[in-house]
């Protein structure tokens, strides 16, 4: 999710609470226990400028895990104390937990992956039913805003979740119902949810390549493409490579196309589910030599 959604979630953990009998700082302080909890989850997020091997490497890794979110918590409600002393800590380390728990949750139903148990586990894990950036999430938040001040804010918030359930679970109905129109031909069927409400970009893999699907229960599902995944012994070498290798843990699952050049081969590893939309996104060339007896052959 982008860190606007976040931080409106992690607002509305708070603001679907009990306030009356709150000063205006306690109010505060619990809010931004909740939007802070809302938003550290992406505290890593100055990877971005230290290359692509280290920002995959770091990228919704264990900060994104529910096996760390108690440390997060924790460093939320400090944050918070060191300028408010006014909140009872107990309250903004559950307040700030939730919203962190809902950051992992709501960027695990979305297409990039997520390392839930890391670091025991060192897998992805990407549900594909929300896009990235949310237009009905935000809309309903944006109805919520309007109707506060005359309906009560908690009363409006509590709506707020309850129709954001109700989107989510729709679309994860939706997504499984459409894998299931495929899953009997293909190896694997995997759903990317689009912008718009219930339009997905399906990934279905065979053993030598992938074949993309766009549609919804709606408009039926039509073929757009196909993608090659070849499986050629130079590919281990390649995986090799720093980036590869730290690309190949970031996602779910990936496809390699390999060109023989004269003196080389190239390999591309990619995710197929941004195969079609933006080839360069998640994917990664890497050159290996051919060796000296393999030329001679």
């Amino acid at each position: 999710m982008d860190n606007l959604t976040h931080g409106l979630l992690g607002y509305a953990v708070y603001a679907a609470t009990r306030k009356e009998e709150e000063s205006r700082k306690e109010q505060l302080g619990y809010a931004a226990a909740a939007v802070i909890g809302g938003e550290i989850p992406d505290i890593e997020g100055f990877t971005t400028f230290m290359g692509p091997e280290i920002y995959l490497t770091w990228h919704r890794a264990f900060t994104h895990s529910v096996l760390f979110a108690p440390v997060l918590a924790l460093l939320a409600v400090g944050t918070v104390a060191l300028f408010n002393r006014a909140v009872r800590r107990k309250k903004a380390y559950v307040l700030a937990l939730a919203a962190i728990l809902i950051h992992i949750a709501a960027d695990w139903a979305n297409t990039w992956g997520t390392g839930l148990l890391e670091p025991i586990i060192r897998e992805r894990y990407s549900l594909g039913i929300l896009p990235i950036v949310d237009v009905i999430i935000l809309s309903i938040f944006a109805v919520a805003f309007a109707l506060k001040r005359k309906y009560g804010t908690a009363r409006v918030f509590k709506g707020a979740w309850a129709a954001m359930l109700l989107y989510v679970s729709f679309q994860a109905v939706h997504a499984g119902w459409l894998e299931s129109r495929l899953d009997h031909r293909y190896e694997t069927v995997t759903a990317s949810a689009r912008m718009m409400p219930s339009q997905f970009h399906l990934v279905a893999k065979t053993e030598d390549g992938y074949h993309f699907y766009d549609g919804s229960a709606f408009t039926g599902l039509r073929k757009t493409g196909e993608a090659k995944n070849e499986r050629h012994p130079v590919v281990k070498e390649a995986l090799k490579d720093g980036e590869a290798r730290a690309l190949v843990r970031f996602l779910p699952d990936y496809g390699t196309e390999v060109e023989e050049l004269e003196d080389v081969w190239r390999v591309t590893i990619y995710d197929p589910r941004f195969r079609q939309q933006n080839s360069s996104l998640l994917s990664t060339e890497v050159v290996v030599p051919k060796r000296k007896d393999s030329q001679g052959g």
